[in-house]
Parts: structure tokens; sequence; C-alpha cells
């Protein structure tokens, strides 16, 4: 069954308002000329003039020089109201056709394609905002994305190059299959699985998915659970691990697990980059009805150039390039996502290389 073509929107508005200009003249007349001969008539006897014949010439005259008047005043309305009628229908329906045309090349995907629109309603201009606002996020997502598989790609051509040149040297007995052999390929595989799981997290950020079992929790619980998480690791390093608090911090609707992941990536990342006999403090406190997360070191540190990119996906600093760290680069792009899932912020600030930095999660309590 073939679709029938509707007419354009100009066209309908067109029609719509010729009707409403043709059927509001034509009752006019109507009732002009229904009404006036009796006013008329009245007024003759009311003057009077009471022979048929003087009454008929006048009568007729003046019916014939008022019907004129009307169909030339109908006339000059209908082309005023027509000329009005399509600068209105124009300045409306063009706008529309534009965002139409507009929104098509978002739908395509397309964000390459702008739209200026003059428009003299607020609901044209609200639609207009809009649209203009999906094709900038459209945009930044394309380059999100594409940038993320770029870098996705570096970041697995690492490991997967390591495991098939140990692979490759024991096949050809240029490698010792021994236990030094087994713990490089297992560490690779291991950067691997955790890449393929933060890849899935940050993509479940990304549309918002993250699951989250919320419940009151105690913040205080959350960090001491981290500490003992992470102190071994701490210790084995050489890194001082503290957990400085101030009294009792108010509950927080929160998933421990979810808070609990930021803190031990925060960690993490502290760990990382603070040398032998540094020294790292996870503080908890409150102000303002807010529950302050701070995970603060003093080691590598953050350049300012560097701040605004490490929340950025598989962004990874100049400090964590030189030394190896094998990272995914998801980590903090993860954290931020859980923080503001939880109605919270994640925040970094540094004074500069070597000065260390302090990472700041913020839940409402």
């Amino acid at each position: 069954m073939i679709a029938r073509r509707r007419p354009r929107l100009i066209t309908q508005l067109l029609v719509g308002q010729t009707v409403l200009i043709v059927t509001a003249g034509a009752t006019l007349i109507g009732t002009a000329l229904f009404v006036a001969p009796s006013i008329f008539n009245k007024h003759l006897r009311e003057a009077g003039i009471d022979t048929s014949s003087a009454k008929k010439h006048i009568t007729e005259a003046f019916t014939g020089s008022f019907g004129l008047s009307l169909a030339i005043a109908m006339l000059t309305s209908l082309i005023v109201a027509g000329i009005m009628a399509w600068y209105l229908m124009q300045r409306i329906a063009e706008p529309i056709e534009s965002l139409a045309i507009f929104a098509e090349s978002l739908s395509s995907g397309d964000s390459s394609q702008n739209v200026a629109i003059e428009s003299s309603t607020p609901e044209i201009d609200r639609l207009s905002v809009a649209l203009i606002g999906m094709s900038t996020e459209l945009s930044k997502i394309q380059s999100d994305q594409a940038r993320m598989l770029r870098d996705l790609a570096h970041e697995l051509r690492t490991p997967i190059a390591t495991i098939g040149a140990m692979v490759d040297g024991i096949e050809d007995g240029l490698v010792k299959g021994d236990a030094h052999s087994w713990n490089t390929i297992r560490d690779q595989l291991s950067r691997l699985n955790r890449l393929s799981h933060d890849v899935r997290d940050v993509s479940h950020s990304y549309d918002q998915s993250l699951s989250n079992l919320k419940a009151p929790v105690k913040p205080n619980e959350i960090g001491n659970s981290a500490i003992a998480a992470w102190k071994a690791r701490f210790e084995k390093k050489g890194v001082l691990l503290e957990l400085i608090t101030s009294g009792d911090a108010p509950l927080i609707h929160a998933d421990p697990l979810r808070i609990g992941q930021v803190l031990s990536n925060l960690l993490e990342n502290a760990l990382r980059h603070t040398p032998k006999s540094g020294q790292v403090e996870l503080s908890i406190g409150s102000v303002d009805g807010q529950v302050i997360f701070a995970v603060r070191d003093n080691g590598d540190g953050i350049s300012a150039s560097q701040l605004a990119l490490i929340f950025d996906r598989l962004y990874r600093g100049d400090s964590a390039r030189q030394s190896g760290d094998t990272g995914s680069g998801l980590g903090l792009t993860i954290a931020r996502s859980i923080a503001e899932s939880h109605s919270g912020t994640l925040t970094a600030s540094s004074r500069g290389r070597d000065l260390g930095s302090t990472f700041t999660l913020i839940i409402p309590a």
C-alpha cells in the first residue's frame, strides 16, 4: 500500500488560513446584507420618505453601493491577509523545515552539520537549542569513541605482543619456560583481563547502567575496609598508609561496594605514583551535609596541563608511561562515573610534578 503524500506544512497552514479568511469574509458580507437593508428602511421611514418609487430607488442605490464596497473591501482584505499570512507562515515553516533537515542529519549519525535559525517564537528557539545541544553531544561522543578505540588498540598491543614474543621464544628454545617466563605471561594476561573488565565498566558508565545497590552506610566502615584491603601491598612497597577520621561521619545513601571500588582505585593510583618511604593518607570527614573522602600522597604529583585530562578514558599521564605502569587508564573514568551516580563528585588537585596529589570524593550525607 502506497502512503498518500501529504502537503507541506506551509501549504497546510496557508490553506487553513485562506479557508478561515474566506469563511470570516462570507459571514461578514452575509450578515451585513441581511441586517443593513432593514436598518436602512427604518431610517427612510423616520425621514418621512414614504413614496414607493423613491424608497425603491434609494434602496437599490444603497444596496448596490454597499455590496460593491463590501466586495472591494473583501478583495482587499484577502490580498492583505494573504500577504501577511504568507510572511507569517514562512517565519514558522522555514525554521521547522531547517530543523527537520538538521534532525535527519543527526539521525544518520552526521553531527558535522550546523544550523543557524532566526525564529520569532520561543518554542522554535527551544527546539533549535535542544537540537544544537544534541549535535554537540553526538559530536563529542563520536570523537570520544574514535579516540577510545585508538587508545584501546594501543593498550592491547603491548600485552599481546609480549605474550606472543614469550610464546615464540619458548617454542623456539630462545627463552626458558621457567617460572619467570610463565609469571610474565600471567602478568600480561592479568593486564588484558583487567582491561576487559575496565572497558565493560566504562561502557556501562557511558550508558549510565552501572549497578548500584544503595543503602544507608557508615563512611568510616567503607574507609576501614579499603585500608584493610590495601595495607599489605603498601607495606610491601614501603609506603606508609594512614586512615584519618574526625569522629563518626554521617550516614550516606550509597552502594558500599561501588564507593569501596572508588577508594580502592584511588589508593592503587596513589601506591603506583608514590615512591618507597612515601606516605599516603585517606581522610574522612563531613562539611555542610556532605561526606568528604580525600586520598593524599606525596608522590609524583600531576602537572597543571594533565589535571584536566586524567579523568578522560584511557588517558595515562607521563609518569605512568615512564614508569611502565600497567594500569588501563580507565580507573579514574569509572571512579568519577560511580561518584556521579551517587550524586557526588570526584576531583583532583596537585601543586605540580613531584609535589604529590589529592583526590577528593564528595557524597551527600
